[in-house]
């Protein structure tokens, strides 16, 4: 048997918390490189110089991480971390800013600490970079070798954040737990993975149970305690969950679906990734005849306005429409961890049934 080593980020949770940033990073260097989106650094700039500079550590740039989490932009973000001789990089934003700020990091050599502004995905705990082409289509997975060093989730920060992040978050944490029960079902695991299973129930209980009012919070821009529950779930949870669950389990149909449906250019437009998946799960229960969960999810989706149907993601229900979108979705590669082959028109036949159950 090959031995294992699993390693987790260190966080921080709270309002204000990014005042420490700079005496927890300056145990990993002292030329700092703060690479995230125009907005999210916007909102945080200040609080991190300050913090940096508290502390005697020299930021070398705040570098907008180009827009996309391309294998260019990472690349390019590298690239520049290296020839300014930086130590640290900090990735802050949302899920591509800091999956580029990740990869970057990688590719540099060197510890990344991450500063999410949104609870929309785990990306700010993940070993992993969702990388896309520059129209913003999935393109592939990559695997990092080491998570981030900390999490600063600053609870003021991300409830300034647009409510929507803090919904499609709650949609793509779900996902965890139905998406690694159907992978896990059946097998003998090992102390990991069985491990994240248990785990797993976190990423849909607590949200069910706190989710409408840190989405009511969240409009009131309120940091609350509701609010820290569903962002330490969204981001926390589901980020320990995969990386202990292992790559064969990690994933299923539900976002395969989301990766098919990226070819149409209203997803990319106009919907995140959370609230496409988070659809997903809903084809996923009808596909596999979880009538009971079914039944606990839905009312759940429309108390908070998650999607239900293809209207809510304004996709046309045309089966030669969606033909591109079954191709890529079957053969997706988390589609391929179902328990069993799902086919097109199995695919498709659960929309058309989960079309039914809206009407």
């Amino acid at each position: 048997m090959k031995n294992i080593m699993v390693k987790f980020p260190n966080y921080t949770v709270g309002e204000n918390v990014l005042t420490d940033i700079g005496k927890v990073t300056k145990a990993y260097g002292k030329r700092i490189m703060v690479i995230g989106g125009k907005t999210a650094l916007e909102m945080t700039r200040n609080e991190i110089q300050c913090g940096l500079e508290k502390n005697q550590l020299s930021i070398i740039d705040f570098h907008w991480y180009g827009g996309e989490c391309t294998n260019k932009n990472i690349d390019r973000a590298a690239e520049k971390a290296k020839q300014e001789g930086a130590e640290v990089i900090i990735g802050v934003g949302g899920g591509k800013a800091i999956d580029t700020a990740k990869g970057a990091a990688q590719k540099a050599g060197l510890p990344v600490i991450t500063v999410p502004t949104i609870a929309a995905t785990c990306a700010a705990t993940t070993a992993l970079s969702i990388v896309y082409t520059d129209k913003g289509d999935f393109e592939s997975l990559f695997h990092l070798t080491e998570p981030p060093v900390h999490i600063f989730m600053d609870s003021s920060v991300i409830a300034h954040a647009p409510t929507k992040y803090l919904r499609a978050g709650i949609g793509d944490t779900i996902a965890k737990y139905y998406e690694v029960g159907i992978t896990t079902k059946g097998k003998m695991l090992s102390h990991s993975a069985a491990m994240a299973k248990e785990l797993s129930s976190m990423c849909a209980f607590p949200l069910i149970k706190y989710g409408a009012k840190a989405l009511s919070d969240s409009e009131n821009k309120e940091s609350s305690f509701e609010l820290e529950q569903i962002i330490l779930n969204n981001i926390i949870s589901t980020g320990i969950v995969a990386m202990l669950v292992g790559d064969e389990n990690n994933g299923a149909a539900a976002h395969g679906l989301f990766y098919g449906l990226t070819l149409l250019e209203e997803i990319e437009k106009n919907h995140l990734h959370g609230e496409v998946v988070a659809y997903g799960v809903l084809v996923l229960l009808v596909m596999d005849e979880q009538k009971e969960e079914f039944d606990r999810l839905y009312p759940f989706y429309k108390q908070i306005d998650l999607p239900t149907c293809l209207k809510d993601i304004d996709v046309k229900n045309d089966r030669t429409y969606l033909e591109s979108v079954l191709e890529k979705a079957v053969n997706a590669p988390d589609m391929l961890k179902m328990p069993y082959t799902v086919t097109k028109d199995m695919l498709f036949n659960a929309i058309q049934a989960l079309e039914k159950l809206n009407d």
